[in-house]
């Protein structure tokens, strides 16, 4: 007996769709056309009988046959793609893709990654470097490192004494699982060429003497981090603002200001002398570093191998003086969205 399904072109157009409540977005994600799009979900409908959306002047709404078929669709194609997942993979050699922020990528994993090709020779690390938010939907992509804020973190008050941070981890949160990896802290360094013959720096406000370096992604991070440390700047509009951390970090090694980064980010510098701390103020700002990947996929072999990783290299790179964070595995430190 042959199965009665409606056309797989219509189901992923409905999926899509659905979870966007927009039908130029869902066309975006498929590569098609908005009128491809409308014309699957109409067949879709005529073949099942029953309005799935409603079609309001401004906006999409799902009609209550279209909230009861969405989560079966949702979990159908899920299912699906883990299927195919174990068979592509099995008895060959895996591929895993991680978009990764750059200066994080440049300062802190590569460095670290020839231990993971070690310990997992089967496994092959493809790294792709951006600062855009990440869609999993689009990218062909396993996880993703970004830094911001998920949105069941801590309520809005909780981060009105930290720097600010208004950078977007991805532009859609469905079946999406983040794991808070490590807190973004704000430290300022610097050349030790810039200090010297000058005065201990000792309080916070002497820094203004210097000149600072600032990042666009970062516009707040200088004002508040000065008033966290109980100073009013205004900043107003600087001259010039680097688009990386690597730049930033670049111009403070040749002497030509104080940067203030992730104390991670430079911490090989400032081990090594390259750089130092003129002022031993850091402030947590509200964000922080996040490894992200699909809900479905969380237990996949090779990213369960790689995030076990990746907590390992994070636990061993800690302060000695810094408190251990709890595993990933632990209700603070996941989040489930």
């Amino acid at each position: 007996m042959s199965r009665r399904l409606p056309s797989m072109n219509a189901l992923r157009a409905f999926e899509a769709a659905a979870r966007h409540l927009n039908f130029s977005r869902a066309a975006d994600e498929l590569f098609v056309t908005q009128g491809a799009i409308s014309r699957q979900i109409k067949l879709l409908e005529e073949s099942l009988g029953v309005p799935l959306f409603k079609r309001l002047p401004r906006t999409l709404e799902l009609t209550g046959y279209g909230r009861e078929y969405l989560p079966v669709m949702r979990d159908a194609f899920d299912r699906i793609e883990q299927a195919t997942l174990r068979l592509v993979n099995r008895d060959r050699h895996r591929i895993l893709n991680v978009n990764v922020l750059p200066t994080f990528a440049m300062r802190w994993l590569i460095p670290r990654l020839s231990n993971f090709a070690t310990q997992n020779p089967d496994i092959e690390v493809r790294l792709i470097t951006s600062i855009r938010p990440v869609n999993f939907w689009r990218e062909d992509i396993d996880l993703a490192i970004r830094v911001g804020i998920a949105p069941d973190a801590e309520p809005e008050p909780a981060h009105q004494d930290r720097p600010r941070i208004s950078l977007q981890m991805t532009d859609d949160w469905s079946n999406v699982r983040a794991y808070r990896l490590m807190p973004d802290v704000l430290v300022p360094v610097c050349s030790p060429a810039l200090l010297a013959g000058r005065p201990v720096v000792q309080q916070a406000r002497e820094l203004l003497d210097f000149p600072l370096l600032h990042m666009a992604t970062r516009a707040y991070a200088w004002p508040d981090w000065f008033r966290a440390s109980g100073v009013e700047y205004d900043m107003g509009i600087p001259n010039q603002a680097y688009g990386h951390f690597f730049m930033v970090l670049e111009e403070a090694l040749g002497g030509r200001g104080v940067a203030l980064v992730p104390r991670m980010l430079a911490a090989g510098d400032i081990e090594s002398g390259r750089l130092v701390v003129p002022l031993e103020i850091e402030h947590e700002s509200a964000g922080s570093y996040y490894l992200l990947c699909r809900e479905h996929q969380a237990d996949a072999a090779t990213v369960q191998t790689f995030r076990e990783w990746l907590f390992a290299q994070r636990d061993a790179s800690l302060m000695p003086d810094t408190e251990p964070e709890p595993e990933p595995d632990s209700d603070d430190e996941l989040t489930d969205i």
